[in-house]
């Protein structure tokens, strides 16, 4: 018999741990501010989309064993982890995930040749390998603009107003020259190679 939800239970920042309730408890901007500067970027990233990116079917089956076990029930077992926010290992290559998705198939087969689309996904989930990816309890849950803000504003903070203004306003104006330029190049040899072609005899 399931545990009665009781309003004490900790709740993650991004809410994976958040059962259904009456009321939503909500991080506050300054909470995932703080949070997202401890946290690698493709922590940052995954929470920026507000989903995991596990590859595609086809890229990630590709030259590979497709399935990782098998259940009891002989269900098709498949685990992927989420390439963005895994660890990653002192020489760069990839360390252990945070988050796995695990998904579960049906093979259907006669006389032990599987069928033309045999392959029937029967559900999925995600599992959170790595107990910090939820902490801190008791926050509650953020929203993926939060997590935008968080990782745009220390890239802005004291800076001059004036002085991001008039950069971007530069670039902008250098980039509106340089499409001039190449439309007037673009159209002068157009024009010259009309005058060309209408240098040649006709021969016809």
């Amino acid at each position: 018999m399931a545990s009665k939800i009781t309003d004490s239970e900790p709740l993650s920042i991004q809410g994976e741990a958040q059962r259904a309730r009456r009321v939503t408890l909500w991080a506050t901007d300054t909470e995932v501010a703080q949070r997202a500067a401890t946290e690698p970027d493709g922590v940052v990233a995954c929470r920026e989309r507000g989903r995991h990116e596990i590859p595609a079917t086809r890229l990630s089956v590709a030259g590979s064993l497709p399935f990782t076990d098998i259940t009891e029930e002989g269900f098709y077992v498949r685990r992927i982890p989420c390439p963005s926010c895994r660890h990653v290992a002192e020489d760069g290559t990839p360390g252990p995930p945070r988050v796995v998705r695990e998904e579960i198939w049906d093979i259907k087969h006669r006389k032990g040749v599987i069928l033309v689309n045999g392959a029937q996904l029967v559900s999925a989930k995600l599992i959170y390998v790595d107990a910090d990816y939820c902490v801190p309890p008791g926050t509650g849950r953020s929203k993926p603009r939060q997590w935008r803000a968080a990782a745009m504003s220390p890239f802005l903070t004291g800076q001059s107003i004036k002085d991001l203004r008039r950069e971007i306003i530069d670039a902008r104006d250098e980039r509106e020259r340089l499409a001039r330029e190449t439309y007037r190049a673009a159209t002068a040899a157009a024009a010259a190679d009309e005058a060309r072609l209408r240098a040649v005899p006709d021969t016809a």
